[in-house]
Protein backbone atom coordinates (compact mmCIF):
# COMPACT_ATOMS: atom_id res chain seq x y z
CA UNK A 1 0.00 0.00 0.00
CA UNK A 2 2.81 2.33 0.94
CA UNK A 3 4.46 1.65 -2.41
CA UNK A 4 1.26 2.57 -4.26
CA UNK A 5 0.95 5.87 -2.35
CA UNK A 6 4.57 6.79 -3.06
CA UNK A 7 4.07 6.09 -6.76
CA UNK A 8 0.88 8.20 -6.83
CA UNK A 9 2.57 11.21 -5.17
CA UNK A 10 5.53 10.89 -7.52
CA UNK A 11 3.30 10.93 -10.59
CA UNK A 12 1.34 13.90 -9.21
CA UNK A 13 4.55 15.87 -8.67
CA UNK A 14 5.75 15.17 -12.19
CA UNK A 15 2.38 16.27 -13.61
CA UNK A 16 2.51 19.49 -11.62
CA UNK A 17 5.99 20.30 -12.88
CA UNK A 18 5.28 19.46 -16.49
CA UNK A 19 1.63 20.52 -16.64
CA UNK A 20 0.00 22.65 -19.34
CA UNK A 21 1.17 26.28 -19.38
CA UNK A 22 -1.24 28.84 -17.95
CA UNK A 23 -3.58 30.48 -20.43
CA UNK A 24 -2.60 34.04 -21.42
CA UNK A 25 -4.44 36.70 -19.45
CA UNK A 26 -4.66 40.46 -18.96
CA UNK A 27 -4.38 41.14 -22.69
CA UNK A 28 -1.28 39.00 -23.22
CA UNK A 29 -1.12 36.65 -26.20
CA UNK A 30 0.96 34.42 -28.42
CA UNK A 31 -1.55 34.46 -31.27
CA UNK A 32 -4.85 36.13 -32.10
CA UNK A 33 -6.61 32.96 -30.94
CA UNK A 34 -5.51 33.83 -27.38
CA UNK A 35 -7.24 37.21 -27.70
CA UNK A 36 -10.55 35.77 -28.90
CA UNK A 37 -11.27 34.28 -25.47
CA UNK A 38 -10.45 37.44 -23.51
CA UNK A 39 -13.06 40.08 -22.79
CA UNK A 40 -12.26 43.77 -22.74
CA UNK A 41 -9.22 43.54 -25.02
CA UNK A 42 -8.66 43.73 -28.76
CA UNK A 43 -8.90 40.58 -30.84
CA UNK A 44 -5.62 40.92 -32.78
CA UNK A 45 -2.31 39.78 -31.25
CA UNK A 46 0.39 42.41 -31.86
CA UNK A 47 3.82 41.91 -30.23
CA UNK A 48 2.39 39.86 -27.39
CA UNK A 49 -0.56 42.14 -26.59
CA UNK A 50 -4.21 41.97 -27.69
CA UNK A 51 -4.91 45.08 -29.79
CA UNK A 52 -7.81 46.39 -31.88
CA UNK A 53 -5.71 46.13 -35.04
CA UNK A 54 -2.24 45.59 -36.38
CA UNK A 55 -2.86 46.60 -40.00
CA UNK A 56 -5.48 48.47 -42.04
CA UNK A 57 -6.95 45.13 -43.15
CA UNK A 58 -8.01 44.43 -39.55
CA UNK A 59 -10.41 47.41 -39.63
CA UNK A 60 -13.82 47.66 -41.28
CA UNK A 61 -14.32 49.55 -44.52
CA UNK A 62 -13.75 53.29 -44.22
CA UNK A 63 -11.30 52.95 -41.31
CA UNK A 64 -7.51 52.54 -41.03
CA UNK A 65 -5.21 51.31 -38.26
CA UNK A 66 -3.31 53.99 -36.33
CA UNK A 67 -1.35 53.10 -33.16
CA UNK A 68 -3.30 49.82 -32.99
CA UNK A 69 -6.69 51.59 -33.07
CA UNK A 70 -9.18 51.68 -35.97
CA UNK A 71 -9.86 55.32 -36.87
CA UNK A 72 -11.80 56.93 -39.76
CA UNK A 73 -9.83 56.86 -42.99
CA UNK A 74 -8.42 60.33 -43.77
CA UNK A 75 -9.83 62.13 -46.78
CA UNK A 76 -6.41 62.83 -48.23
CA UNK A 77 -2.66 62.62 -47.85
CA UNK A 78 -1.74 65.20 -50.51
CA UNK A 79 -3.43 67.97 -52.52
CA UNK A 80 -3.68 65.62 -55.50
CA UNK A 81 -6.12 63.47 -53.53
CA UNK A 82 -8.64 66.33 -53.36
CA UNK A 83 -11.14 67.60 -55.97
CA UNK A 84 -10.29 70.60 -58.11
CA UNK A 85 -10.33 73.82 -56.11
CA UNK A 86 -9.49 72.10 -52.82
CA UNK A 87 -6.29 71.24 -51.01
CA UNK A 88 -5.29 68.77 -48.31
CA UNK A 89 -4.99 70.18 -44.80
CA UNK A 90 -4.72 67.95 -41.69
CA UNK A 91 -5.83 64.99 -43.81
CA UNK A 92 -9.01 66.79 -44.88
CA UNK A 93 -9.92 68.37 -48.22
CA UNK A 94 -10.66 72.06 -47.71
CA UNK A 95 -11.34 74.96 -50.05
CA UNK A 96 -8.16 76.38 -51.54
CA UNK A 97 -7.28 79.46 -49.53
CA UNK A 98 -6.58 81.57 -52.58
CA UNK A 99 -10.05 81.07 -54.03
CA UNK A 100 -11.73 81.56 -50.69
CA UNK A 101 -9.85 84.77 -49.95
CA UNK A 102 -10.20 86.31 -53.39
CA UNK A 103 -13.96 85.78 -53.61
CA UNK A 104 -13.76 85.89 -57.39
CA UNK A 105 -17.08 86.72 -59.00
CA UNK A 106 -16.79 84.24 -61.84
CA UNK A 107 -19.74 82.12 -62.87
CA UNK A 108 -20.41 79.38 -60.35
CA UNK A 109 -18.42 81.11 -57.58
CA UNK A 110 -19.42 80.08 -54.08
CA UNK A 111 -20.89 82.94 -52.01
CA UNK A 112 -18.79 83.88 -48.98
CA UNK A 113 -21.37 82.62 -46.51
CA UNK A 114 -21.48 79.22 -48.19
CA UNK A 115 -17.79 78.35 -48.44
CA UNK A 116 -17.35 76.66 -45.05
CA UNK A 117 -19.42 73.47 -44.89
CA UNK A 118 -18.44 73.14 -41.23
CA UNK A 119 -20.66 76.12 -40.45
CA UNK A 120 -23.77 74.02 -41.19
CA UNK A 121 -23.20 71.23 -38.66
CA UNK A 122 -26.46 70.18 -36.97
CA UNK A 123 -26.96 68.50 -33.58
CA UNK A 124 -29.34 65.95 -32.08
CA UNK A 125 -30.86 65.09 -28.73
CA UNK A 126 -29.66 62.10 -26.72
CA UNK A 127 -30.50 58.84 -28.49
CA UNK A 128 -32.46 60.81 -31.12
CA UNK A 129 -32.33 61.06 -34.91
CA UNK A 130 -35.25 63.49 -35.20
CA UNK A 131 -34.36 66.94 -36.55
CA UNK A 132 -34.88 69.80 -34.12
CA UNK A 133 -36.27 73.15 -35.25
CA UNK A 134 -32.75 74.61 -35.05
CA UNK A 135 -31.43 71.79 -37.24
CA UNK A 136 -34.19 72.36 -39.78
CA UNK A 137 -33.33 76.06 -39.94
CA UNK A 138 -29.65 75.24 -40.46
CA UNK A 139 -30.49 72.76 -43.20
CA UNK A 140 -32.61 75.40 -44.92
CA UNK A 141 -29.57 77.70 -45.01
CA UNK A 142 -27.41 74.88 -46.34
CA UNK A 143 -30.02 74.08 -49.01
CA UNK A 144 -30.07 77.72 -50.12
CA UNK A 145 -26.28 77.66 -50.51
CA UNK A 146 -26.33 74.38 -52.44
CA UNK A 147 -28.85 75.87 -54.86
CA UNK A 148 -26.79 79.04 -55.37
CA UNK A 149 -23.60 77.08 -56.04
CA UNK A 150 -24.56 73.49 -56.95
CA UNK A 151 -21.95 70.92 -55.85
CA UNK A 152 -21.03 67.59 -57.39
CA UNK A 153 -21.77 65.71 -54.18
CA UNK A 154 -22.62 66.30 -50.55
CA UNK A 155 -21.45 63.73 -47.99
CA UNK A 156 -23.53 63.73 -44.80
CA UNK A 157 -21.58 62.28 -41.87
CA UNK A 158 -23.59 60.97 -38.91
CA UNK A 159 -21.91 61.01 -35.47
CA UNK A 160 -22.80 60.03 -31.89
CA UNK A 161 -21.49 60.55 -28.37
CA UNK A 162 -19.41 57.90 -26.62
CA UNK A 163 -22.25 56.16 -24.77
CA UNK A 164 -23.61 52.87 -26.11
CA UNK A 165 -21.99 50.07 -28.09
CA UNK A 166 -20.11 50.58 -31.34
CA UNK A 167 -22.75 48.73 -33.34
CA UNK A 168 -25.63 50.70 -31.84
CA UNK A 169 -23.97 54.05 -32.51
CA UNK A 170 -23.12 53.13 -36.11
CA UNK A 171 -26.84 52.47 -36.67
CA UNK A 172 -27.87 55.66 -34.85
CA UNK A 173 -25.37 57.76 -36.82
CA UNK A 174 -26.76 56.30 -40.05
CA UNK A 175 -30.31 57.32 -39.07
CA UNK A 176 -29.13 60.85 -38.29
CA UNK A 177 -27.40 61.17 -41.66
CA UNK A 178 -30.46 59.82 -43.49
CA UNK A 179 -32.73 62.29 -41.68
CA UNK A 180 -30.67 65.22 -43.00
CA UNK A 181 -30.50 63.68 -46.48
CA UNK A 182 -34.28 63.36 -46.68
CA UNK A 183 -34.84 66.91 -45.42
CA UNK A 184 -32.41 68.40 -47.96
CA UNK A 185 -34.09 66.39 -50.71
CA UNK A 186 -37.50 67.66 -49.62
CA UNK A 187 -36.12 71.21 -49.81
CA UNK A 188 -35.29 70.65 -53.48
CA UNK A 189 -31.53 70.07 -53.31
CA UNK A 190 -30.69 68.30 -56.56
CA UNK A 191 -27.07 67.43 -55.80
CA UNK A 192 -26.01 63.83 -55.17
CA UNK A 193 -26.43 63.25 -51.43
CA UNK A 194 -24.35 60.47 -49.86
CA UNK A 195 -24.33 59.37 -46.23
CA UNK A 196 -21.84 57.69 -43.91
CA UNK A 197 -21.99 56.86 -40.20
CA UNK A 198 -18.92 57.15 -37.98
CA UNK A 199 -20.85 56.23 -34.84
CA UNK A 200 -18.81 57.28 -31.82
CA UNK A 201 -15.45 56.90 -33.59
CA UNK A 202 -14.99 60.55 -34.60
CA UNK A 203 -15.58 62.78 -31.54
CA UNK A 204 -14.68 66.46 -31.56
CA UNK A 205 -14.20 66.43 -27.77
CA UNK A 206 -13.62 63.69 -25.18
CA UNK A 207 -14.92 65.04 -21.87
CA UNK A 208 -17.62 63.03 -20.08
CA UNK A 209 -19.95 66.04 -19.81
CA UNK A 210 -23.38 66.87 -21.22
CA UNK A 211 -21.90 69.77 -23.19
CA UNK A 212 -19.29 67.55 -24.88
CA UNK A 213 -21.77 64.75 -25.54
CA UNK A 214 -24.14 67.27 -27.12
CA UNK A 215 -21.38 68.55 -29.44
CA UNK A 216 -20.56 65.00 -30.57
CA UNK A 217 -24.19 64.15 -31.42
CA UNK A 218 -24.11 65.74 -34.86
CA UNK A 219 -24.21 65.61 -38.65
CA UNK A 220 -21.22 67.09 -40.49
CA UNK A 221 -21.30 67.99 -44.20
CA UNK A 222 -18.56 67.61 -46.79
CA UNK A 223 -19.34 69.48 -50.01
CA UNK A 224 -17.43 68.61 -53.19
CA UNK A 225 -17.56 71.04 -56.14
Amino acid sequence: MRRVLILAFTLAGVAALSGCPAKPKNGECKSSADCAAQEGFGKICVQGRCQECGADSDCREGFVCRTNKCVPKPQCQADADCPSGQRCENEKCVAARAAAEEGVGAAGAVPAGCQDAGAFTIHFGFDQSTLTSDSQSMLQKLADCLKKAPPKTVLIQGNCDERGTTQYNIALGARRAEAAKKYLGDLGVGAKLDTVSYGKEKPICNEATEDCWGRNRRDDFQVTR
